[in-house]
């Protein structure tokens, strides 16, 4: 969903595949949860010297353009807005050493090499463990202690050819090992949103090399 005017309240809203059925058979949608983000935003473009004074510290903010719906939560609600305890001044907050990791190819194999994504929690705690988001299992092999659970066909992790994106999620666990199938025919990037009870959590976008070629 999308706030498409700045002057002008108007919404764009696309629905989702089970939403689209649900209106054709003239179900009730059932909407019972709703959040919002600040993805598009550049905070950045504060300016407390503003010359207009302090009513437009903020204005190249509100100035902005609108980022119209899209049903991807790689591009739309990266950045969730949370609402808490006001009173509380202080949040923990998740790091991942690199938020653009790569999934290499093996010279000379079509194979890939693993990458190991491993967060930390402020303040440190050596007890924590984090969900992991994965917006698109195709093709891609997870090592993991925890509960791995995906949305596709039969349940299972479906092929890197599949048509759609499948959803994976992690959760409970410390660190999180991906690989890339043998015979990945095309380089793809995807996002892994990473999260811990009571902390922001932390976006990050892997990239998968192709690996289906021997050179």
């Amino acid at each position: 969903m999308g706030i498409l005017d700045n002057d002008t309240v108007i919404v764009d809203a696309i629905l989702t595949k089970i939403g689209r059925q649900k209106l054709a058979q003239g179900q009730p949608l059932g909407i019972s949860k709703f959040a919002f983000g600040d993805t598009g935003v550049d905070y950045t473009l504060y300016n407390p010297n503003h010359p207009s004074g302090s009513d437009s510290y903020g204005s190249a903010i509100t100035s902005l353009p609108m980022l119209e719906a899209v049903p991807d939560d790689n591009v739309f609600l990266r950045s969730k807005l949370w609402t808490g305890n006001r009173n509380v001044q202080n949040f923990s907050f998740i790091t991942v050493e690199n938020t653009s990791p790569t999934i290499t190819k093996v010279a000379g194999q079509a194979e890939s090499n693993a990458i190991t994504i491993i967060p930390t929690l402020f303040p440190k705690s050596g007890q924590a463990i984090f969900d992991f988001k994965v917006m698109d299992m195709r093709g891609i092999t997870i090592s993991s202690t925890g509960a791995v659970e995906t949305l596709g066909e039969s349940g299972k992790n479906p092929s890197y050819d599949y048509p759609d994106p499948v959803i994976g999620n992690i959760r409970g666990v410390k660190q999180l090992v991906l690989t890339a199938a043998s015979g990945y025919s095309t380089q793809k990037s995807f996002g892994i949103e990473v999260t811990a009870e009571g902390a922001a959590p932390i976006f990050i976008t892997v990239t998968v090399e192709e690996n289906i070629t021997l050179g």
